[in-house]
């Protein structure tokens, strides 16, 4: 039970935080859109998960190890987490605050969206995985290559570019129903994580 308190507390923290980077960055108080909001949770939650178990798994087969090993609530081989769903669904919170910030700057162009996401989220799951250290006692993650001390590694930027095209292209299709978009992709996580 204190562990389960823990781990919300830390979600709590990092959508704080979360929020006030974006607010920063803006230079005004954000308001998120209740709709974009659930539509990126939900897209970003559901590409991560998968996507961290399908990569993890095919840089294992064709290197001989996995690129990482989730060290807090392991599941599938150690290639994702229960607690993945949060801390994916807070990457897609943060990109829908994100959302009109870029339009602003004027900040449309697929490949340079994909660029500035890939990059991005190598510094934020570093962030993470040392914030997880000093709160939860231990490394959300462990990366093998030892390229960024373990905490990420360069060998993510492929993988994190075209995730981050896959990203943008869901939350482009999912704006025409999101309501059944994010039912179904709740459903297909809660089937990976829980019961598969």
């Amino acid at each position: 039970m204190f562990y389960a308190l823990q781990l919300a507390s830390f979600a709590i923290l990092w959508i704080m935080i979360v929020y006030a980077f974006n607010s920063l960055l803006a230079r005004r108080y954000k308001k998120p859109k209740l709709k974009r909001t659930v539509t990126y949770v939900f897209a970003v939650a559901t590409i991560g998960v998968f996507g961290e178990i399908f990569l993890d798994a095919a840089y294992n087969h064709f290197v001989g190890n996995p690129l990482w090993e989730y060290r807090i609530l392991p599941v599938h081989g150690g290639y994702t987490s229960s607690f993945a769903l949060v801390t994916w669904g807070i990457y897609g919170f943060h990109l829908s605050l994100l959302h009109d910030t870029l339009r602003r700057h004027h900040i449309y162009s697929f490949y340079k969206l994909a660029l500035i996401m890939s990059v991005e989220a190598l510094f934020a799951e570093a962030l993470l995985t040392l914030s997880a250290k000093l709160f939860l006692g231990e490394f959300l993650y462990y990366y093998f290559p030892g390229d960024l001390w373990h905490i990420s590694s360069f060998q993510n930027i492929p993988f994190y570019f075209i995730c981050a095209l896959v990203v943008i292209t869901t939350v482009r299709r999912f704006k025409v129903d999101p309501a059944f978009f994010a039912c179904m992709c709740a459903s297909f996580v809660t089937v990976l994580i829980f019961i598969v």
